[in-house]
């Protein structure tokens, strides 16, 4: 019966599947098809009767992973595959708080609150604490020290931390909070069972007589609470398999212990350990340079990633060297046109990069390049606060429109406030007119002076942006920054950063807009239809029709890339401060995991790009390139300074060719 579950697998494969007692970890290497291992070892121990289908439990990450597991393994079964259950961590903690809501102290049909639900909650107690200063606490950072007080997972450096201390005085207070209110939220969906399963010893004995076998994907993204419930789940019967990739721990910023699976054999006696090294995604030259990234790294199971089915050794990565962000961003929209040409449909590129503010220039030389994209890992620089801000204050002045100047009409404060929008809202409904005209007949509307003086400011404003923006020697980007630095805006947003430095942040987002605005206006008329022109390219997207995958390229952060595959894949910024990034990368061997997985996700071609400078507060300033890259051997990868190949001996008489053969085409039809 065996033979029906092992067919197309490979040996580790097989050596995996048929695994039946006792701790197992499946190190999983990238592409090496550990989702197919997962469905076959299910099925199979349903198949044989090891376990039913209602005595196993699979935790996962995504609810996607859970579907995509039970739906392929009910498909091979049919009935028998009933009862099986898979699904997330959070959703196993509400499933069985949901069973025993009145052992667990909750109403039964208590709610689920989300972390902006929690934030508001933190922000109403903190009324009630006598401290100063505090609005310059940031409330997801507090909110995360809360949390860790909550789990036990405090760190003892943290003693003397202000958030710290605040977060001890609010963490019992916050919980309180839940309860009166009838709630649960993320972290109490881990917690409520955990504490379930010590106050009542005879709950926690029917769930793990319930589930006999215990699988956990992607362990490698497990955190110290998801690891206490898994070892409590277990207990004694130990029937545990785990599967996962220490070389892709990249989640240690939001919990993620990558010792959970570098100890796992050390922890569970008797653990058989099987390597997937065999990659059935890239080729041989890409695994090659993946496989020197990785082996930098010291504290790692040792595995190598082997080619399977790829044909021959394939093209060898590239690395260009640009002079700055500019001719990146460009060099990229080329390389994807060229690749298009060369038979890749855009749905098999990719674009990635560390931080989500390197996508800004490359979304826009895309849009320019008319080549259709879709963003994942972050939002585009264009659905940023700060950016819709800037587009509603051109939009408002240039092409004006209610929900334009709606959005700018209070930002910065002009004492504009709920009452006189609402008079305003109710003038215009019973005049018939739009909220824009309605707003400069404010008087007839009665609404208080101050706040009149408000709009007629903004109208001031608006009035003035779209003559300034072209006039002048200073380009229309700098003449933009200078406006919304004079009117407050740039004030306002430096002032609207709760944690030190995230004001500037924000203006960065502002500063990009303009460098696009510039970007695009480069050698075309400096008029208001140009400015009209740039606005209508970044805000008219076409939506493909159909359903199904949509044929655009993709634009993501790192993160957002682990899990898929690209034939073509360009890894952007490959930098010293971006790669390791400077402030979010204080574990240096994560930053290198994560490079481990932009090189990964390609199939057949690779190609990496840095710059030579990078603008950083507003002045461009040389950069080096990522240690990642100085660690590697040579010959590895072929390096080019400037956005070109140079072009080869027979592929110059191919254009040659080409270019005689249409001259020769173009004067028979002419002569004739």
């Amino acid at each position: 019966m065996s033979s029906r579950w092992l067919k197309g697998l490979n040996p580790e494969q097989g050596e995996a599947v048929l695994h039946n007692e006792g701790p197992l970890l499946i190190l999983a290497g990238a592409g090496s098809g550990k989702t197919t291992v997962l469905v076959s070892r299910t099925g199979r121990l349903i198949d044989e009767g090891v376990a039913s289908a209602k005595n196993i439990l699979v935790l996962t990450f995504t609810n996607k992973a859970a579907r995509e597991l039970k739906h392929r393994v009910a498909a091979k079964l049919g009935p028998s595959a009933e009862g099986l259950w898979a699904g997330t961590f959070h959703s196993f903690g509400l499933s069985i708080l949901k069973k025993h809501a009145e052992a667990a102290g909750l109403h039964p049909r208590f709610s689920i609150v989300d972390s902006t639900d929690c934030q508001s909650i933190l922000k109403d107690l903190m009324k009630d604490v006598r401290i100063t200063g505090k609005d310059r606490y940031d409330i997801d950072r507090l909110l995360n020290h809360v949390n860790d007080i909550r789990s036990g997972d405090a760190k003892k450096h943290e003693a003397t931390d202000e958030y710290h201390e605040l977060a001890e005085v609010l963490a019992p207070k916050f919980e309180k909070r839940l309860t009166l209110l009838g709630v649960v939220d993320f972290e109490a969906l881990l917690l409520k069972p955990l504490e379930l399963f010590k106050n009542h010893p005879d709950i926690l004995e029917k769930v793990r007589k319930q589930f006999k076998q215990v699988m956990v994907d992607e362990f490698q993204d497990t955190n110290r609470l998801q690891m206490r419930l898994i070892n409590t789940i277990v207990g004694e019967h130990l029937n545990l398999t785990v599967v996962g990739d220490d070389d892709q721990s990249i989640y240690g910023w939001r919990g993620a212990q990558v010792s959970n699976i570098l100890n796992f054999p050390s922890g569970y006696k008797k653990c058989k350990v099987v390597k997937l090294e065999r990659n059935y995604r890239s080729s041989a030259s890409i695994l090659e340079l993946a496989n020197q990234v990785i082996a930098k790294n010291q504290s790692r199971h040792g595995k190598i990633l082997k080619p399977e089915g790829a044909a021959g050794l394939g093209e060898k990565p590239e690395l260009f060297v640009l002079e700055n962000e500019d001719e990146e961003s460009d060099f990229v929209a080329n390389e994807l046109k060229r690749a298009h040409e060369a038979g890749f449909q855009w749905k098999d590129m990719a674009v990635l990069y560390r931080s989500n503010t390197q996508g800004g220039l490359i979304e826009s030389a895309l849009r320019k390049a008319r080549i259709d994209y879709s963003i994942s890992g972050g939002t585009s620089i264009f659905d940023r606060k700060e950016a819709k801000d800037v587009m509603s204050y051109l939009k408002a002045a240039l092409s004006p429109n209610d929900v334009a100047f709606r959005r700018i009409m209070n930002v910065p404060s002009r004492g504009i406030g709920d009452t006189t929008l609402e008079k305003l809202i109710e003038f215009s409904k019973a005049k018939k007119v739009s909220f824009i005209e309605a707003s400069k007949q404010w008087k007839d509307a009665e609404v208080h002076d101050k706040a009149g003086e408000g709009i007629e400011s903004l109208f001031e404003w608006l009035k003035r942006l779209p003559t300034e923006l072209v006039s002048g020697a200073d380009t229309p980007g700098a003449h933009l920054l200078r406006i919304l630095t004079e009117m407050g805006y740039r004030q306002e947003v430096m002032a609207s950063g709760t944690q030190p430095g995230a004001g500037e942040k924000k203006w960065v987002v502002v500063e990009i807009v303009a460098r696009i605005l510039d970007s695009y206006v480069g050698k075309r008329s400096r008029t208001r239809e140009t400015m009209k022109d740039f606005l209508d390219a970044m805000t008219l997207r076409d939506e493909p029709e159909g359903e199904g995958p949509k044929n655009e390229v993709s634009l993501m952060t790192l993160h957002a890339s682990k899990g898929l595959e690209f034939p073509f894949v360009v890894l952007a910024g490959i930098e010293e401060d971006l790669l390791p990034h400077r402030s979010l990368g204080s574990d240096l061997d994560e930053e290198r995991r994560l490079f481990y997985v932009g090189i990964t996700r390609a199939k057949s071609k690779l190609v990496l790009c840095r710059c030579q400078t990078r603008k950083r507060h507003g002045a461009q300033k040389a950069v080096a390139p990522s240690r990642f890259i100085l660690d590697l051997p040579p010959n590895l990868f072929t390096e080019y300074f400037g956005a070109f190949r140079p072009v080869s001996a027979s592929e110059r008489d191919n254009l040659v060719g080409s270019l005689l053969a249409k001259l020769q085409a173009k004067h028979q039809v002419e002569s004739k």
